[in-house]
């Protein structure tokens, strides 16, 4: 036949094997996690504080479902739409601090979902303070959009795919003559042009997770002070809902900032830690 080389297919070496086999091994380990945690439903405890939780909010009792939705957190499990359910009855019960901070919670889980988005949208549009906007081309705001579309463990399981996807084939390119046509190869520099794509998305994204707000203001009114005590200067009030970023613990103080100017500290209490992105698939 034309265009084929001929010659006999190498047999599979012991190490070869291992190197095909490797990828496959590592993402069944990484993916056990995930199917155990998705299989393995939350404790009965769980279940029951949850359906507690939906209950009250189906009957309008919403600082009630707050308290049992809580009581399922306050247990370990967490998931987005523990956190979305959260965050919509305190909505409801009027904590729009702890309900912007449970639905951003449930965003950087769940990125894509349409309805935690929506509700998130919902509870922003009463903060009455912001971060300060920063003058970005049309460009880098697409970019901005496309990667808060993905969280960064969709990143790491798209690497580990085509890591396993490109091993496979050099593997099959070093066996035997033959295996990869023209097609094959220009396929595989098509997966080694996704994964300097894919390595730049999960760099940016990191970028992203670490300039993102780490913290919002969850009392009706916070006092920003220029130092960690009672008794300093005031230099702006802050509002439930405002997200910002968390510097330096001071007893009972948390260091709050928007921007350089904006900086001081406010009373733990009055700030809630958002919780630090999921790598790992």
């Amino acid at each position: 036949m034309s265009g084929t080389r001929r010659g006999a297919v190498r047999k599979i070496r012991p190490w070869a094997a291992a190197v095909l086999a490797a990828p496959v091994l590592a993402g069944c380990l990484f993916a056990l996690p995930v199917q155990s945690k998705a299989a393995g439903n939350a404790p009965q405890s769980v279940v029951e504080r949850i359906r507690d939780g939906e209950a009250a909010y189906e009957a309008g009792r919403y600082e009630e479902a707050v308290s049992a939705y809580r009581q399922a957190l306050s247990s370990g499990w967490h998931s987005s739409a523990l956190y979305y359910n959260l965050g919509c009855a305190c909505f409801k019960a009027g904590s729009l601090g702890w309900a912007v901070a449970y639905l951003e919670e449930a965003r950087r889980l769940a990125p894509r979902d349409a309805s935690i988005r929506h509700n998130l949208r919902v509870a922003s549009s009463r903060v009455r303070d912001r971060l300060p906007e920063e003058n970005t081309s049309r460009l880098l705001a697409l970019l901005s959009q496309i990667l808060d579309g993905y969280a960064p463990s969709d990143a790491i399981a798209a690497l580990l795919v085509l890591v396993w996807v490109a091993a496979v084939a050099l593997v099959m390119r070093w066996l035997g003559r033959g295996l990869l046509s023209t097609a094959g190869r220009w396929g595989l520099w098509l997966v080694a042009a996704l994964l300097i794509l894919c390595v730049a998305g999960i760099l940016l994204k990191a970028y992203q997770v670490s300039s993102a707000p780490s913290g919002v203001i969850v009392a009706e009114e916070a006092q920003v002070h220029s130092g960690p005590r009672e008794g300093e200067t005031v230099q702006f009030v802050l509002h439930a809902g405002t997200l910002l970023h968390l510097g330096r613990d001071a007893g009972d103080w948390r260091e709050v900032w928007l921007s350089d100017e904006m900086r001081g500290w406010v009373p733990s209490s009055a700030v809630a830690a958002l919780s630090q992105p999921v790598w790992l698939p």
